[in-house]
């Protein structure tokens, strides 16, 4: 993969990095004041730059990975750009054209993005932590201070478990979040489980506990690999490794 397709999908549904172009190439034509031009026009141009050189690439890709180079456009002041350039040419216009140009590019960029709080990984505050209740209770049930405790969580619980706990580690991390799954994630994203296979994997990965929706559909029983069913939290069944030598 080259520059360009990461390009492409940093640029999402696209409407609002076009206007960021646009707005970008307005600035560098009629924008006069340096400490804003640097801001705004030349610093952007220069990321940009390196972003699309070729041997740029080469050297991050050989060095890094292609995610942590696409974080490169993380950088481009992108919201600060649209905000000042609208201001700026609402100030040069006079009565009704500055309302409707206002409106226009308000209604404009609304309509140009998508939700961000659609997303999944979102959802509305529970509780002071701003994650889940259920993963809240799940973590508490399992946590020992001042011990890792290690645990498969289904992928749609993982970065709440990030956020919530430092000493309940995984054995899959945001790759899962980016459908690049390990093994033992794939036999938990199934709706039919594989025990026997999941037994397996866990183990050899010395997960103490194993968190299940109770939705899914077992291919045998957790209990005949010496696993106890100790919580169940909302849809959400927490399993214990009991041949572990790790106990709570």
């Amino acid at each position: 993969m080259n520059a360009l397709p990461l390009f492409r999908e940093y640029m999402g549904v696209g409407l609002l990095i076009i206007w960021y172009l646009v707005a970008l190439l307005h600035l560098f034509w009629t924008e006069k004041r340096k400490d804003r031009r640097i801001l705004f026009v030349y610093v952007p141009l220069i990321l940009l730059v390196l972003f699309f050189n070729p041997l740029c690439f080469l050297i991050f890709q050989r060095l890094l990975d292609e995610e942590i180079f696409y974080r490169m456009l993380w950088l481009l002041p992108v919201t600060m750009t649209l905000g000042y350039d609208v201001v700026r040419i609402c100030q040069e216009l006079q009565g009704k054209k500055r309302v409707t140009f206002g409106a226009a590019a308000v209604i404009l960029l609304t309509i140009s993005g998508r939700l961000v709080y659609d997303s999944p990984y979102f959802s509305k505050a529970e509780n002071i932590h701003h994650v889940p209740q259920e993963v809240v209770e799940i973590c508490d049930c399992i946590e020992v201070p001042g011990i890792e405790v290690l645990a498969a969580f289904p992928p749609e619980m993982l970065h709440f478990v990030r956020q919530y706990s430092s000493t309940i580690c995984m054995p899959y991390g945001r790759e899962v979040l980016l459908d690049e799954f390990s093994e033992l994630e794939f036999v938990m994203h199934y709706q039919q489980v594989d025990v026997a296979r999941l037994a397996e994997l866990a183990k050899a990965q010395n997960c103490h506990y194993i968190i299940l929706s109770a939705q899914k559909e077992l291919t045998g029983r957790m209990e005949d690999y010496d696993y106890e069913m100790i919580k169940r939290v909302g849809d959400y069944l927490v399993y214990r490794d009991n041949s572990s030598d790790f106990y709570q």
